[in-house]
């Protein structure tokens, strides 16, 4: 599997000519998530949002921060000292001298003498007692908020925090699995008042059934998306042409999956097009394995995770396989571009995995990978069937159900994000809100800035024993090609 992981992307590269093992993908390496914190308690690096649970804060950046859409903040006006030998910048020149004293003495004073001294108050120091002694020492002149002390407790913050979220990444934080999330937050929903105890034991009962017989029990469920976004998008008045995939439903996040099952939503609504093909269809039901659900069933959460570790063992994405210890079931592990490509690829379903692996235009924007969604769509007017396309980024996942071609020939891509509630989806088929409610959906070029892209398409079916097995090793065509 590759992470981008998994939401998070890979830096490592492969050539032009689709390198093997997905080592072309940029979903390998790329997985912490870089947070930043100065506060004691745990504060989201995007907003003010605040929390002492890893679980909570790392739950609201999936959900409310999926894509870093907007630059960086810029700098406060006033001038700023910045280290000559690290990253660091401060407000005033005292502050950095200091910093450059006490950070940086090995470098400036390489053949330092016996004792040291004191840059605040000039006693000697000796080399030979415990340096963290020496450092209490010089930091007891300061008070407790002073900026020095900020940033070493903010740096031992941070790295306990990321190691924390990337536990949880690989699912190693022996936090539970999609049922025992669900019975937990849903508890949680009835002490706050947002579920009724009736609800809560109907929901339970549901989710059991829906475990057991591996198929999603429809509480997230909005179906049959295209109508309406076709009908409002093509009467809004700076459209000029409006393509769309054939069918899809919706998937939302869940009190089972918030904050971990992005992938596994963004599949489900692929699978949920698929299924609506006669083709695709008979491939899909042979997961099923002797089960006779309804023609329409859409594979659990869990159902998922188990049909991934089958391809594993059947030797598909070796690489992905061992970094995640060929194991998915029972964990809240997150999955990517390249899981959905080895679970449709395992069911003879033939894919093509693009990477996007750098900006292409001004600002950090990829009007390449617009482009490449025109065209994908465009080539497919006139057929009987259209996929939806599969899109990761880091962090995240979404759904691209469509394009839009305005007036001034620009592109906005219709996408659809399982962070949106069911209520969100229900306001789009609304008369009165439609209109504004088509807004969450489009994502214009400078609503798309994250540094690199994913994207899986659905291509046809593999249809040789020779074509399945080539298949086991993912093989992703980059764009730009240039390096």
């Amino acid at each position: 599997m590759n992470y981008n992981s998994k939401a998070a992307f890979c830096n490592g590269e492969s050539s032009p000519n689709n390198s093997s093992h997905g080592e072309g993908s940029p979903l390998r390496s790329s997985l912490n998530l870089k947070l930043k914190s100065t506060a004691p308690t745990l504060q989201c690096p995007m907003c003010q949002y605040t929390s002492l649970s890893p679980g909570e804060l790392e739950e609201h950046i999936n959900r409310q921060h999926f894509d870093v859409t907007s630059p960086s903040v810029g700098h406060l006006t006033g001038e700023i000292f910045s280290c000559p030998l690290c990253i660091k910048t401060y407000d005033s020149a005292p502050d950095l001298e200091l910093h450059v004293n006490i950070e940086h003495r090995d470098i400036l004073s390489p053949a330092s003498p016996s004792t040291a001294t004191c840059p605040v108050c000039g006693i000697s120091l000796n080399n030979d007692s415990d340096s963290e002694e020496a450092v209490r020492h010089v930091e007891s002149h300061f008070p407790a908020g002073s900026p020095i002390q900020l940033d070493r407790a903010a740096i031992k913050e941070r790295e306990q925090r990321e190691f924390e979220m990337l536990r949880a990444q690989y699912g190693m934080d022996n936090q539970g699995n999609f049922r025992e999330q669900s019975v937990t937050n849903m508890q949680r929903a009835v002490y706050a008042g947002e579920m009724s105890v009736a609800d809560y034991y109907e929901r339970t009962l549901g989710l059991k059934a829906a475990e057991s017989y591996g198929i999603d029990d429809g509480s997230s469920i909005t179906r049959n998306m295209v109508p309406r976004v076709r009908a409002l998008s093509s009467n809004a008045q700076n459209v000029v042409r409006t393509l769309t995939c054939t069918c899809v439903d919706h998937y939302a996040s869940s009190y089972g999956d918030r904050g971990w099952g992005c992938g596994y939503r963004n599949a489900q609504m692929l699978i949920s097009s698929l299924l609506t093909h006669t083709g695709y269809n008979e491939r899909l039901y042979k997961l099923w394995q002797g089960q006779k659900p309804p023609r329409s069933a859409v594979p659990s959460i869990s159902r998922l995770q188990n049909l991934i570790e089958q391809a594993w063992a059947n030797g598909f994405d070796v690489q992905g396989s061992e970094q995640l210890g060929s194991r998915l079931v029972n964990t809240r592990k997150w999955i990517g571009a390249t899981e959905v490509v080895t679970l449709l690829s395992f069911l003879k379903i033939r894919c093509q995995l693009v990477d996007f692996h750098r900006p292409t235009g001004p600002g950090g924007t990829h009007p390449e990978l617009f482009r490449w969604v025109l065209r994908y769509f465009e080539n497919s007017v006139g057929g009987e069937f259209v996929a939806p396309l599969y899109l990761q980024h880091q962090g995240h996942s979404r759904t691209i159900m469509g394009i839009e071609v305005h007036r001034d020939g620009s592109l906005v891509l219709l996408v659809l994000d399982p962070s949106h509630s069911p209520q969100q989806m229900a306001q789009i088929g609304d008369t009165t809100t439609g209109s504004s409610a088509l807004r969450v959906l489009r994502k214009s070029e400078s609503a798309m800035k994250a540094k690199q892209y994913q994207i899986v398409a659905v291509v046809g079916f593999i249809d040789s024993e020779h074509q399945y097995q080539q298949s086991k090793i993912l093989r992703g065509l980059r764009v730009p090609q240039d390096r």
